[in-house]
């Protein structure tokens, strides 16, 4: 479901940031909507954030486009990985935080 038809506001980002409040290490990479993923958080423990700016990123040859939906891809080490809900790229310094909640097996990805 798109933003509007949720009634949700339009987000339109710069950065994507993870916050690790999960019970495991986890890594995250941003994934385009329409295809390709890019961009590599690297592992990092719980109680930490990680941020890609998403300016710096190329799909293929391609760098987004203003409007572009992307969204994070956690991975927990030795476990499952979950895509956390789309935001709309625009290079205007803004960041969508997500917090990741759960156990390697059973965790969620929601933007705070």
């Amino acid at each position: 479901m798109n933003p509007s038809e949720s009634g949700e506001t339009e987000l339109f980002v710069q950065h994507i940031a993870c916050a690790n409040n999960a019970g495991f290490v986890m890594s995250f990479a941003i994934e385009r909507a329409n295809g390709g993923r890019a961009g590599a958080s690297g592992r990092f423990p719980i109680n930490q954030i990680r941020s890609i700016d998403l300016a710096q990123l190329r799909f293929g040859d391609q760098a987004l486009q203003v409007g572009d939906r992307v969204f994070p891809r956690v991975s927990a080490v030795a476990g499952r990985t979950r895509n956390g809900p789309s935001v709309a790229y625009a290079p205007n310094g803004q960041t969508a935080t997500f917090t990741v909640r759960g156990t390697t097996l059973s965790f969620t990805v929601r933007r705070t």
